[in-house]
């Protein structure tokens, strides 16, 4: 049997861990990992959508939460000003989403709104910044009431359709079939105990990608803090694993060159050190403390935008015991107190905000006894609080963390669960209970220098967490892939289902589309196709085709799909619902898609809005309408209003039926209806609708609408069909008691799944019989035909089903 090496053995394959020797084209990828890619376009997509999420209705928070991407006082400081309240005053102005055009042109950017509003940006120093200009809200789709889809998923405050995973199971060394690290596991495979308490941890990487051989050189160094031993264990993937005395180490961090931050409460002090060497060599080396304080419980550094520019980072540190948050230079310069931040109850956990893998000065902090996580804006010798998360009385934060995006992680200690939020504390998802942890006490995300020859460098993160469990035969530490999951994807319409809104929960980047189809599976509309960033979405169809026509009354199938900024498979999210008929007719408008269905009339027009557009005839403006069902009910109103201010006299009529009184018109627009249509008027399928002129003067109407009624909105979800068989690793592996199997078919198919020894012997019969397409998991208990339970050892799973079989490997543990 091979011997762990140390990335098997801290998780140290959190990511990529490891030195490509010469000849070597090992790939981030192929190890494990994946870093964050997006274009301008992107980036500045993701940024109009972080602009119209945060708005919040606040407009003092909208405004500091803009100023993350206003370009600062190089262009003066009334101009930020105007732009950053500017913008945040469009924050707050509710509105239905928008579909933008983005002009990159060198390091200038512009983004244009159907609405007219314009956003200007400059690239400077790698990062996209906003010079002017304003952008629209989301806002929210509240006000469209109607059906909802409701399922319970099981997590708390969560209610609709979920598709996705947030956290993804993989294994801390797939080469060696470990998914979970324990004590027991290094024991057997090391020989030693490694750790007596992991604490926090944290990593160093950095990877080289040429033109030619050895094609990938990764470096990767894994440090993890053991108070109960007095050390930091650090190590490279199967080359070496080294120790660095220090004193009941309580606060880790690391920067871009490698410095390393330390926290001694014994002794009152922060140490930094230096990775120095290459290859084998790879030292800690002292450089100097910080001091004096009196408990520095976590350490966060602030690349302040330039990554790979250490000289203007700065450090914070919280005190525990002095409830304050101190900030310091950092990096390579002599670490100087620049700030005290008081006003904190026992301060225990820190963070740095992220944008597109740079820091931002929003900084993060648990405290008032670890039972909440506060945010706040950095405006240099102050903080000025943006949001909070209060947990209950039983909850515990203990440790926090930024991904590439800004979104926030957070170790919850006493139900040993991991917490994720937007930048602004919106709860997105948790994970713990069955496929949980055991007393989770930290966890890490790893960030690279990430370059590649001939196109430059960025400093990017992975899609990777590695969590630090109890230490003990069972339990020690996991690692998690970054995936996107869609939540509470509901749906719902107004009385007269004159559009659908759809609203869902993204709990990560993610590239998203949205495709309405027909029964036909035809397109008819491509609603959003943009990178948004994670939180609450809201999407209104204006039951229009990508054309601007008004859709006919029919079934449709509403699509979401979803493609991580880590790359894979997209995700996908069907939904089904049967729309009654309803059309709305602008009379008179300049777009013939608003005035369809006119048969006689014509356009007259002394202002913009629907009702300063009006459709006139001497005698009757006529429209007809087909596709109606003979068995269903219909309703049918019209507005009137006259630009000459002359007053007249005209009815409304349905196959030259009269619907209610005759109405008088002026200048100011009036109502009529809706009045019910006689079925002997489109029992047909067929009604023309007609308003007539009484007496002197013409018919003259502005708008027209006509539905079906007592249908309703019901919008059902559909199963996504996957694309492809798959037999997945079990979960957890190695396992004791029991392990989860889960596998996918696209096609229906007889299934079956056995289960061997590794001699061949069949243990084990799981699934046996037909199954439709789908995804399915099945729980394997080790035990014979007895009811006695099976050795320790090595045992194959195969599934065949139809022309496809595959096979893989789990380990059984007692």
């Amino acid at each position: 049997m091979k011997t762990l090496s140390l990335c098997a053995v801290m998780v140290m394959s959190v990511i990529v861990c490891g030195v490509a020797r010469a000849g070597e084209s090992r790939s981030p990828e192929q190890l494990g990992g994946h870093w964050a890619r997006v274009s301008d376009e992107a980036e500045i997509q993701l940024i109009v959508d972080e602009l119209r999420a945060n708005g919040g209705g606040t407009g003092g928070v909208a405004r500091k939460l803009v100023s993350q991407f206003v370009l600062h006082l190089q262009h003066g400081q009334a101009v930020l000003t105007g732009v950053r309240n500017g913008i945040a005053a469009a924050l707050v102005q509710p509105q239905a989403t928008e579909r933008c055009r983005v002009h990159v042109q060198g390091s200038a950017a512009s983004v244009v709104f159907p609405s007219g509003d314009r956003l200007e940006l400059e690239k400077i120093g790698g990062r996209w910044m906003v010079t002017g200009g304003t952008v629209p809200s989301v806002g929210s789709a509240s006000t469209v009431a109607g059906t909802v889809i409701t399922h319970t998923t099981g997590e708390p405050t969560n209610a609709g359709v979920s598709v996705g995973e947030t956290f993804i199971p993989v294994s801390v060394s797939r080469e060696h079939g470990i998914d979970r690290l324990t004590k027991q596991t290094t024991r057997t495979r090391l020989a030693r105990s490694l750790f007596g308490l992991p604490n926090k941890t944290a990593s160093y990487y950095a990877v080289r990608y040429f033109r030619s051989l050895p094609g990938v050189s990764a470096t990767y160094i894994q440090l993890v803090l053991d108070p109960e031993w007095n050390r930091i264990i650090y190590g490279n993937m199967d080359r070496w694993i080294k120790a660095y005395a220090v004193q009941a180490p309580s606060a880790l961090a690391v920067d871009t060159d490698g410095h390393v931050f330390v926290g001694e409460p014994t002794n009152k002090r922060v140490l930094v050190l230096q990775l120095t060497g290459s290859d084998d060599n790879v030292e800690l080396q002292h450089r100097h403390t910080i001091g004096v304080l009196t408990n520095p419980s976590d350490i966060a550094v602030n690349d302040n935008a330039t990554p790979f520019d250490t000289r203007d980072d700065y450090l914070y540190i919280a005190d525990a015991t002095e409830n304050v948050v101190y900030k310091y230079t950092g990096g390579s310069r002599r670490n100087e107190r620049v700030a005290v931040f008081e006003g904190f109850e026992t301060p225990t956990a820190l963070a740095v905000g992220r944008w597109n893998g740079t820091n931002t000065n929003v900084v993060y902090v648990v405290d008032k006894l670890a039972k909440r996580i506060r945010v706040f804006l950095d405006e240099g010798t102050s903080l000025s609080l943006l949001n909070e998360f209060r947990g209950s009385y039983d909850q515990s934060f203990s440790s926090l963390k930024v991904d590439h995006f800004g979104n926030v992680y957070a170790v919850e200690q006493v139900r040993s669960r991991l917490f994720k939020f937007t930048s602004m504390l919106e709860f997105l998802d948790v994970e713990g209970g069955t496929r949980g942890y055991e007393a989770l006490g930290a966890v890490d995300i790893p960030f690279a220098k990430v370059e590649i020859e001939g196109r430059g460098a960025s400093f990017a993160g992975f899609d990777q967490v590695f969590a630090i469990e109890r230490w003990d035969e069972a339990s020690g530490a996991q690692r998690r892939k970054l995936g996107v999951k869609m939540k509470e994807i509901a749906f719902s319409a107004d009385e007269d289902v004159s559009s659908v809104a759809s609203r869902f929960v993204l709990t990560d980047v993610a590239d998203v589309t949205v495709r309405i189809y027909d029964e036909q599976n035809r397109l008819v509309r491509t609603l959003a196709s943009s990178w948004m960033t994670a939180g609450q979405k809201h999407l209104l169809w204006d039951r229009r085709g990508d054309d601007g026509s008004q859709v006919a009354a029919g079934t449709y199938r509403y699509e979401i799909g979803a493609t991580s900024a880590y790359g894979g498979e997209p995700l996908f999210s069907n939904t089904r619902f049967t729309l009654p008929l309803y059309y709305h007719e602008d009379c008179g408008s300049s777009n013939r898609y608003d005035d369809a269905h006119l048969v006689q009339g014509s356009a007259v027009r002394w202002g913009n809005t629907p009702s300063q557009t009006a459709n006139e005839s001497a005698s009757s403006v006529v429209y007809r309408f087909s596709g109606l069902d003979p068995e269903s009910e219909y309703e049918v109103a019209a507005e009137f209003a006259a630009g000459d201010g002359i007053g007249r006299l005209q009815t409304l009529t349905a196959n030259g039926v009269r619907l209610g009184d005759a109405v008088r018109v002026g200048a100011t627009p009036t109502r009529a209806g809706f009045f019910s249509l006689p079925k002997s008027t489109y029992e047909k399928g067929e009604v023309t609708i007609a308003v007539n002129a009484v007496g002197e003067g013409s018919a003259i109407v502005t708008q027209l609408w006509i539905k079906q009624v007592g249908v309703g909105f019901k919008p059902e979800p559909i199963a996504t069909i996957p694309t492809k068989y798959l037999l997945a690793q079990n979960y957890p592996n190695p396992f004791n008691p029991s392990t989860t199997i889960r596998y996918a078919l696209p096609a229906d198919a007889h299934v079956t799944l056995k289960v061997y020894t590794i001699a061949g012997q069949e243990v084990a019969t799981l699934v046996n019989g037909q199954q439709s397409a789908g995804s399915y998991e099945v729980t394997f208990d080790p035990r014979n035909s007895a009811g006695a339970r099976l050795a320790s050892g090595i045992y194959f799973y195969r599934i065949t089903a139809g022309t496809y079989s595959q096979t893989r490997k789990m380990v059984l543990l007692k």
